[in-house]
């Protein structure tokens, strides 16, 4: 049976960050595949800056650093708000003999007991978050016996990522600063090619 990591987000811009806690957890799981999922509108999240467009193709870029990425449009191709719940249960229907594992930064790991249909999303997939420093291990970990009373299958990972965010890739693009050490050199491309997030209200 293939086991299959699905990891979420507005990813505007993705990062090396994104894609660092994919491979480790990925590797910690002995996960098969990892499918990176755009979201056309988060729901706890404001407009996106860049378009669907240009998110998708810089995750199909980031995509090609590790063969077990690959790339999903379900959300993109889905009107309204993106939820879990609905993602999951499309992907489950697409891969139905694969185990899922949905991948959460620890924000999403402490709240997702509180999501749109949680029970569901327990029922379709496990949960993993990685942890990136020693206070988000031990809150991570205290979070454990919480989402286990709601029936989910939850692990805690120790990873390594030097953190960063979209935010600050938005930020160096529009102050003139290289952004190679956040993001692969064919987002980077991309990036400046297109003349993206020059100004925060780029879209």
């Amino acid at each position: 049976m293939k086991k299959l990591g699905v990891f979420g987000g507005s990813f505007d811009p993705i990062h090396n960050g994104h894609l660092s806690l994919c491979a480790q957890l990925a590797d910690a799981l002995a996960l098969d595949r990892v499918l990176l999922v755009p979201t056309a509108q988060h729901p706890r999240k404001g407009k996106m800056i860049a378009s669907a467009q240009h998110r998708l193709a810089m995750c199909r870029l980031a995509a090609q650093t590790d063969p077990r990425f690959s790339v999903s449009e379900i959300e993109l191709d889905r009107e309204g708000n993106s939820y879990t719940a609905d993602t999951l249960r499309q992907i489950k229907n697409e891969h139905p003999n694969a185990q899922i594992c949905l991948f959460l930064g620890t924000d999403m790991f402490l709240t997702v007991q509180n999501w749109i249909r949680s029970d569901e999303i327990f029922r379709l997939a496990s949960v993993a978050a990685g942890a990136r420093e020693e206070t988000d291990l031990v809150r991570l970990q205290a979070h454990l016996p919480v989402l286990q009373e709601r029936g989910a299958h939850a692990a805690v990972i120790p990873i390594t990522v030097r953190p960063m965010s979209s935010t600050q890739v938005r930020n160096a693009v529009r102050e003139g600063r290289e952004i190679r050490c956040f993001v692969p050199e064919s987002v980077e491309a991309y990036i400046l090619e297109k003349g993206l997030y020059r100004e925060e209200g780029e879209g």
